[in-house]
Parts: structure tokens; C-alpha cells; sequence
């Protein structure tokens, strides 16, 4: 007759085979106290209690970070309309921005990636690896001492993730969530930057419940049981002037990220600086690099390439789009002082005159600047002749000092003043 055994749980007298084998602690075997069934019941409630207490946020959930778009400069946005090319926009509000790293390379808060070759423009068709679409542009990188481009794989969701969404943890949100779990979904507003806890959260929920919500996710990246170990409250309390943070890769005032950070918050936001330095006054730093961490990631990535030089560096924001008022990673660069000194206007103290033009008894002098010289260009008999003889000069000039410093300077910086126009505004 067959051996059988009594299971303590539902009571059953079932066939042994029906029980697990198990291994005692002196190496003895034994048939478990439960049948299989029993056990299987036990561990799915098991896992059930689990994931639900998993899936309750904290009681004191605040939320202290929102869901936010970056604010787009128009000069980065290409005029699709005026294009020859064959492209079916993927929804009236698509647009595709300059990707400013990398060479005549535009991506659309959809996905779509624009390049332009030989004076032709073509819309990328990409490939899907692991369901993703990806993506091979040339990247402008700094190599054994010069400026150059290299191939680089760039996928679509990351890249618009870059370019269109706000990331308050550049340094651990590298994953990105697809709302649906859709990964060929490269929509602006269905991407979201997480970290690798929060994404297996929202992912383990999603494959349980199908809900993905946006009130979800938000509350997934709120929670403070999902934040990296080293963050807490007071490292995203806005202390400069109650607008900047210092985020979890702070670790003292002396850095020289820090000073550099510190030095911006004052441009954007001392009124002290702004009664002795008008031209701050509507200054700001961008979303993201309110949070000193994530300026301090771009700082150290960057400041690297030019550490071989044997001159100073400064950083400017108004060169790569001119006018611009706004501190960000898309609008930032480093740039050699002597370099940097060609774009300083003085428009606040030049008086009533246009830029290079100086009143001389009856007459006009168009006069360039440059490393502490005055370079005379002669005298005109209206403010507008002496102008147009300093615009010219001036531009080429610029041109010139742009082909010395071709090796120091990004390509993005060498083509902007290859086409910089003074303008009698300025």
C-alpha cells in the first residue's frame, strides 16, 4: 500500500509524493508538514500581502518633486515648414530642437531625429535594440587634445528625456519608464526618469496591475523609501535664496564646482549683485541646475577638456545663443577669457553711441577692443558709417581668432562665431 501522511494545513490524508522532501538540519530527510498545495496557496497570499504593503506609500508622502518640462529657446527649434524633405509629424505639437553636442542634429519630443548633410536635410530611420529605438549620430567629443566627432549610439527615449524633461537627479534617474511599458512610445509626456529602485517599483506594479498612472509614478518618486540611501529633506531644501539646493552629491563649500555654482546663484538672484551689475537682473538658472548636484555632474564632465590648456577659462551663457538669459546645460560652455572678451558690449556704459563708435569733435572713430588694446579703424562722418567699418572688421576678426582656437573650443562655439553678426542694437 502506498505510504501516505495527514497535511497539518487542509487536513487530507494524501499520497506522500504530495509533500515536499526537505533536508533537516542534521542532513536528515523528511517529508515537509504541509502538501504542496497548501504551500503554493501559502506563498501566492504570501507574495499578495507582500506586494500590497510593497505598493502602500508613506503616510507622511509629501510631494516635493513635480513633473516638469524644460523651457524650449525658440533659436534651437527647426522650422520643419521650410524644409524640403517628406516628414508626416507625429502630432501637432511635435517640434524638433537642436541637439547642441551634437552636428546638424535635431530630436522631436516624439523621438524623430532630423539631420542635415551636405546642405540636405533627412529624418533619420534608427533601429530598435531591446525594443528601443536607437539612434547613430556624431557627437562633438575632445581627444588627445583637440576637438573632434565621433560615431555615438544615442537612444530615442533618453535623448528626449535630455532635451525635453526636467530630471531633478541627473545622477541616479538614468532609467526611463514608458507609460504603458511601450517602448517604442517615445512621447515627451509619456517618459519618465527614475531611478533603478523607483522603475522597479512602478514596473512590478504595472505587471500586476496595469496601472502606470502619472499620480502613481509621481508618488513612487516621492516616497522617500525609493529615494538613493543619501538623500533626505534637508538636501532638497532650497537654501540660496530659497531657490537652490545642494542635492546628495554636496560635500562641502570648497569645492570648485561649488564656488562656480555659488558664483551663478549670485549673478541670478543677489539683489546686491544686481544694483552693481544691472545686465543679472533677469538672469535665472535653470530648473535642473537648481539642484547643485546636477551642476556639479555637467561641471566635472566638462571642466576636464579644458584642465590641458595653459590659459584661463570662463563660463558664459550668451554665446551660444545670443541674448540669452537663462544658465542650463544647453546653453553653457566653457570658453577661453581672451575669446570670451570679444562679446563683452559694454552697453552700459558706452553711452548713446552704437557699439565701436566713439564721438570725436565733428567727427565718428570706429574703435575695436581686444587683450587690452585699441585697434583704430578711423573716422566717418556719421555714427552709422564709423559703425558699419567696426561691424566688418569686427566680424571678421572674430572669425579669425575662431580658426586659432579651433583645437580649444567645441565645434558648436567655432560655428557660432564663425557666423556671428554685430548688429547696430547690440
Amino acid at each position: 500500500m502506498d505510504e501516505t501522511k495527514i497535511c497539518k494545513k487542509c487536513g487530507r490524508i494524501l499520497p506522500i509524493q504530495n509533500f515536499r522532501l526537505a533536508t533537516g538540519q542534521f542532513g536528515n530527510p523528511y517529508y515537509r508538514g504541509s502538501c504542496k498545495e497548501c504551500e503554493a496557496k501559502y506563498d501566492k497570499e504570501y507574495k499578495k500581502k507582500k506586494n500590497e504593503k510593497e505598493f502602500t506609500f508613506s503616510d507622511n508622502l509629501e510631494i516635493l518633486v513635480d513633473r516638469q518640462y524644460k523651457e524650449i529657446n525658440p533659436k534651437r527649434i527647426l522650422d520643419v515648414s521650410a524644409l524640403d524633405i517628406d516628414i508626416a509629424l507625429m502630432g501637432t505639437d511635435e517640434i524638433f530642437v537642436k541637439l547642441m553636442d551634437y552636428k546638424d542634429t535635431w530630436m522631436s519630443n516624439y523621438g524623430q531625429c532630423i539631420t542635415m548633410a551636405w546642405g540636405k536635410y533627412h529624418l533619420l530611420q534608427g533601429s530598435y535594440i531591446n525594443g528601443e529605438l536607437r539612434y547613430s549620430l556624431k557627437k562633438n567629443v575632445f581627444i588627445d587634445g583637440k576637438w573632434t566627432y565621433k560615431r555615438d549610439y544615442v537612444y530615442a527615449p533618453k535623448m528626449v528625456v535630455e532635451t525635453f524633461i526636467v530630471n531633478e537627479d541627473k545622477a541616479n534617474n538614468v532609467y526611463v519608464w514608458h507609460s504603458g511599458h511601450d517602448k517604442e512610445d517615445c512621447y515627451y509626456r509619456n517618459l519618465y526618469p527614475l531611478n533603478q529602485e523607483q522603475f522597479r517599483i512602478v514596473n512590478n506594479h504595472f505587471q500586476k496591475t496595469g496601472d502606470d498612472s502619472e499620480q502613481f509614478i509621481l508618488n513612487v518618486m516621492n516616497d522617500i523609501r525609493y529615494k538613493p540611501d543619501n538623500w533626505s529633506k534637508q538636501t532638497a531644501k532650497r537654501v540660496m535664496y530659497g531657490v537652490g539646493y545642494h542635492g546628495i552629491l554636496y560635500t562641502n563649500s570648497n569645492e570648485e564646482s561649488y564656488k562656480r555654482w555659488h558664483w551663478i546663484m549670485n549673478r541670478c538672484y543677489s539683489n546686491a549683485v544686481h544694483k552693481l551689475q544691472p545686465a543679472y537682473k533677469d538672469c535665472e538658472l535653470c530648473e535642473e541646475w537648481k539642484n547643485y548636484s546636477n551642476f556639479k555632474l555637467w561641471y566635472e564632465q566638462h571642466i576636464t577638456d579644458i584642465r590641458m590648456f595653459d590659459e584661463s577659462f570662463e563660463l558664459d551663457k550668451d554665446i551660444l545663443i545670443k541674448g540669452n538669459k537663462i544658465y542650463s546645460p544647453e546653453t553653457v560652455c566653457f570658453i577661453p577669457k581672451i575669446v570670451n572678451s570679444l562679446f563683452t558690449n559694454g552697453k552700459e556704459n558706452r553711452g548713446k553711441y552704437p557699439l565701436g563708435v566713439y564721438k570725436e569733435g565733428e567727427k565718428f572713430r570706429a574703435v575695436m577692443s581686444f587683450a587690452g588694446k585699441k585697434i583704430k579703424l578711423g573716422t566717418f562722418n556719421t555714427a552709422e558709417e564709423a559703425f558699419a567699418r567696426y561691424k566688418v572688421y569686427k566680424e571678421d576678426f572674430i572669425k579669425d581668432i575662431a580658426e586659432q582656437y579651433k583645437d580649444k573650443i567645441p565645434d558648436k562655439i567655432y560655428q557660432v562665431m564663425m557666423n556671428w553678426q554685430i548688429e547696430i542694437t547690440d
